[in-house]
């Protein structure tokens, strides 16, 4: 067995102790207090006994939560390549989870009240769920990009989706953060919800340094005349589609090399808008 396996034999191990001797606390907890003998003794006594053995069981639970902690995030370190903000984010859920049922438990062995604790934390979690819809979708869908990662820091990556109109988003990935997606394109930069980009189709590493223009073109222009003369305007170096189709207009993007000068290609929109020659 190798080092590596060791380590996480004696991780687990550690876990599996605490465990039970946490649930032997809890069954000492209730024969105790359930005894024939604690009922003889004076209250005060009693009561000091209870709280000596929910004290007992806070320091072990924490201690076991603790162990939880470090053994999940030694596998998860090991075992995946998980982004360090996954991991760290289950860590503060793992923790928030066991303290809350540790408290929880030790309230009820020491005979505390928890029934209007968990209603009132019902009621508070719906209002916070609905309230906070779009940062919960979002922080979801943060989770599934850092996990699954269909596209890294530094590519260039094309989005659609009909949340955008079927508008196709494309840009070199600056950052990934737990609300938005940010892509850089010359000067400008697109900022994407997280919810949105989960969703969209995306084409990683597709066309680096091309520039896209979208134009909505009347349904009284012909798409092949249109693309004939950008042709002719870039030699053939560019690439026209249609994207989507309007009340009045259709969209077309259009697609071309870094190094042209976009104001030529106004130019010839604007000559072909208004019938000139070609």
């Amino acid at each position: 067995m190798g080092q590596r396996e060791q380590r996480q034999a004696a991780t687990w191990r550690r876990f599996i102790a605490l465990f039970v001797l946490l649930v032997l606390v809890a069954i000492v907890f209730s024969v105790a207090r359930d005894s024939a003998r604690m009922r003889l003794l004076p209250e005060v006594e009693r009561e000091s006994i209870q709280w000596g053995l929910a004290i007992i069981w806070f320091v072990v639970g924490v201690l076991l939560i603790r162990q939880l902690r470090r053994t999940i995030s030694y596998v998860t370190r090991v075992h995946t390549s998980a982004d360090v903000r996954v991991q760290s984010l289950i860590d503060r859920v793992i923790s928030g989870v066991g303290y809350a049922f540790v408290l929880m438990v030790g309230l009820h062995l020491v005979q505390v009240k928890i029934g209007s604790i968990l209603v009132g934390g019902a009621v508070t979690g719906v209002i916070v769920g609905v309230g906070a819809q779009s940062t919960l979708a979002n922080l979801i869908a943060s989770m599934v990009l850092f996990t699954l990662r269909p596209f890294q820091i530094g590519q260039y990556v094309s989005v659609r989706t009909y949340l955008f109109g079927g508008i196709e988003y494309s840009g070199t990935v600056v950052d990934i953060n737990w609300y938005h997606t940010i892509l850089q394109e010359g000067g400008i930069r697109r900022i994407l919800p997280n919810s949105s980009v989960i969703g969209s189709a995306i084409t990683v590493g597709a066309n680096v340094g091309n520039k896209l223009c979208v134009v909505p073109l009347p349904y009284t222009t012909p798409f092949r005349a249109f693309e004939q003369r950008l042709a002719e305007v870039t030699g053939g170096q560019a690439s026209v589609s249609i994207k989507e189709f309007g009340s009045d207009t259709y969209v077309v993007q259009v697609q071309l090399p870094a190094r042209f000068d976009l104001e030529l290609i106004r130019e010839a929109i604007a000559d072909f808008r208004r019938g000139d020659p070609l």
